[in-house]
C-alpha cells in the first residue's frame, strides 16, 4: 500500500478541479448502478448489458475526456507490466478457485446461480445460449473493472493515494448487496485485493480477466452439482 505505482510516480497529481471531475462521476455512475440493480425494472438482459455499458464505461470516459486532461492510460486502459500481470492474474485466479468450490456449496450459491438465472432468459437454456451469456456478461464485467479498477481507482490515487484502494473495494462490496450473503461478504476483499494488483500492474486488464474467469468457472460448478443439466 505504501509502494508508489509506476504510472503514477510519472505524472504529476492531477488537479482539484479533476479530481473533482472524477468524484462526481463515479458518485453518479454508482448510484446510478445501484439503481439498476436493486430498483429499476429492466426488460430484458440485452437493455441491462447496453445500459450498465453506458454508465460504467461511456459516462466515466467521457467524463475524463471532457472534464480532465486525463489520458486513458493514465486510468489503466493499458497494457501494465507484463510480468506482474501473470503473477496476479494466474495467482489470485488459482487462489480463488478453493473459494469458489467452498461458496458452490452453499444452497443460497446454488439457488442464485448460475447468473443467467437472474435474467430475463428463454424457458429452454441451450448450451449455446450459457455460451453467449457468459460472452456478453464478460463484456459487462469489462466495463465493471474498467469503473473500478480503472476510473475509480486510478482516478481517486491522484488526489488521496493509496486509500483509493479501499474507497473502490468498498464501493465495489456495496453493490454486491443482493448476491448470496457469503459472496457479499467475499467482495469487499475480492475488491481489495484486485484494486492492489491493478495499481501494482498499472492497468486493470488483468483483474478483468480474472473476475470473467471466475465467474465462469463459478457457474460451470454450480451446473456440474446439478448433474451438468442447465436450470430453467
Amino acid at each position: 500500500m505504501e509502494r508508489q505505482m509506476p504510472i503514477v510516480t510519472r505524472e504529476q497529481r492531477a488537479s482539484k478541479a479533476e479530481f473533482a471531475a472524477v468524484c462526481a462521476a463515479g458518485l453518479a455512475a454508482s448510484t446510478a448502478v445501484a439503481a439498476v440493480q436493486y430498483g429499476a425494472r429492466i426488460p430484458s438482459y440485452e437493455a441491462f448489458i447496453a445500459l450498465n455499458t453506458m454508465l460504467l464505461l461511456w459516462l466515466p470516459m467521457c467524463s475524463a475526456f471532457l472534464l480532465t486532461k486525463l489520458q486513458p492510460a493514465e486510468l489503466g486502459f493499458r497494457q501494465g507490466d507484463e510480468r506482474l500481470s501473470r503473477i496476479y492474474g494466474w495467482g489470485m485466479f488459482f487462489a480463488v478457485l478453493p473459494i469458489l468450490f467452498l461458496g458452490s456449496l452453499f444452497p443460497s450459491s446454488r439457488a442464485f446461480y448460475p447468473l443467467y438465472k437472474q435474467f430475463p432468459h428463454p424457458g429452454n437454456v441451450s448450451w449455446a445460449y450459457l455460451a453467449y451469456f457468459e460472452l456478453t456478461y464478460g463484456w459487462y464485467l469489462f466495463c465493471w473493472e474498467w469503473f473500478f479498477r480503472g476510473f475509480l481507482l486510478f482516478g481517486l490515487w491522484r488526489g488521496i493515494g493509496s486509500w483509493a484502494v479501499v474507497v473502490q473495494a468498498v464501493v465495489f462490496g456495496l453493490l454486491h448487496y443482493q448476491k448470496p450473503m457469503p459472496e457479499f461478504l467475499a467482495s469487499f476483499a475480492a475488491g481489495f485485493a484486485l484494486g492492489i494488483a491493478a495499481a501494482r500492474i498499472g492497468s486493470f486488464f488483468p483483474g478483468f480477466l480474472v473476475h470473467w474467469a471466475s465467474a465462469v468457472a463459478y457457474d460451470l460448478m454450480i451446473i456440474g452439482w446439478n448433474g451438468f443439466r442447465l436450470p430453467i
